[in-house]
This record gives C-alpha cells, sequence and structure tokens, in this order.
C-alpha cells in the first residue's frame, strides 16, 4: 500500500499488517477480483494521462452500481470435508445489495438509502455507460500522456445499443479494452537449413 493509504489508517486506529511468511494466499479475497472484475472490464493495457484518469473514472463509478445493485452472486454458506473431497454448498445467487438489506445489524436509515439508490438506478443505462467509457479507454490503450489530445467522451445511442444487446449475445462480443490479437505483416524470413548446401545433391 502506499504511503497515503498508510498514514490514514493509522489515523483511523487501524492496524496496518503484511501477509503471513509463506502464506501466499492471505490476500487471495482481494486479489481474485482483479480478474473477475477489473481485468474483464479494462484489460491489460497501459493507460497514461488525465483524460484516462477521467475515463477510468466514470467507467469505475457504473461499474461499481452495476455489480452492487444488479449482479448476482454466489456467497458460500457451507464447506465440508469428507477425506480428501470437498463439498460446498452456496446460498442462493442475489446482488450484494439484497444481502445487506437482509442483514439484521445494517441500521435501516442506511438500508433506505440503498432502497432509493436501487430505485433510481437503470441497469441498461449503466451498462451503456459502461460501454462508453470501455469505448473511450480502447482507443487510448498504450498511448502516452504527451500524446494524447483532449476528446470528447463517448456517447453511445442508447436506441442503437439496446437494439444490439438483442444479438450481441449469440455472436460474442470483443470489447474495445481488450488487446487485439497480433497479426504479423511481414513475411517471415527463410533461414537456412543443415541439408541446405546438399540439397541439389540430394535430389540428383
Amino acid at each position: 500500500m502506499n504511503e497515503l493509504v498508510v498514514s490514514w489508517c493509522r489515523s483511523q486506529g487501524l492496524e496496518v499488517t503484511r501477509y503471513r511468511n509463506y502464506r501466499k494466499n492471505d490476500q487471495a479475497w482481494v486479489e481474485q477480483k482483479n480478474g473477475a472484475i477489473v481485468r474483464r472490464l479494462v484489460g491489460y493495457g497501459r493507460f497514461v494521462g488525465a483524460e484516462a484518469t477521467a475515463a477510468l473514472v466514470r467507467l469505475y463509478d457504473s461499474v461499481r452500481l452495476h455489480v452492487n445493485l444488479f449482479q448476482p452472486s454466489f456467497k458460500l454458506r457451507e464447506k465440508t470435508r469428507i477425506g480428501a473431497r470437498v463439498i460446498k454448498r452456496y446460498h442462493p445467487p442475489v446482488p450484494p445489495i439484497e444481502r445487506v438489506l437482509a442483514h439484521l445489524e445494517v441500521a435501516e436509515i442506511d438500508k433506505e438509502r440503498l432502497r432509493v439508490m436501487l430505485a433510481t438506478a437503470d441497469p441498461v443505462m449503466l451498462f451503456t455507460a459502461i460501454r462508453a467509457a470501455q469505448e473511450d479507454l480502447g482507443r487510448r490503450v498504450d498511448r502516452r500522456g504527451a500524446q494524447v489530445t483532449p476528446e470528447e467522451p463517448v456517447v453511445i445511442d442508447l436506441q442503437r445499443f439496446t437494439a444490439n444487446l438483442k444479438t450481441a449475445w449469440k455472436a460474442g462480443e470483443v470489447r474495445p479494452t481488450h488487446k487485439k490479437s497480433y497479426r504479423r505483416t511481414k513475411p517471415y524470413p527463410k533461414r537456412p537449413t543443415m541439408p541446405g548446401p546438399y540439397e541439389a545433391q540430394i535430389r540428383s
């Protein structure tokens, strides 16, 4: 963690610890979200500059609401070990907000704020904002801050976007933030082989 986070934790009386020696899975609950959420949305490209930062902020603002309000997830209920076999049973998949609203220790005023947030959020608009931010980031992959010129944020037509959703799940969708496959344009050089000098003699 950076110095800003550590100093804030110490000012709040929070103990900052590292993972235990020879226990590399201590941070697994945090690290698993890098692949499940971050890399699936942002990809592996390098983003530099204030414009790319603003696009990432717009993306995460929409993703935060979309994941917590509308995306169901499994939660482990119990785990039983029988010899070498491990049996896991899960709760029914529900969005995280449903678990918070059902929790008895959450204050009612906080639950009311979440209900208002859920009632005013639109999953289609959030999904459209996610794709618009990804489209903006896709044009900035591997650019450097000095080479990026200010551009207007990408705006996706909602009517066209919702119409494409009917067929996108069938044909598959390549997100703009994903790295494009490398295609070689130059011909491969012909390398000399060991029997090359003797090819004429072999043929004769």
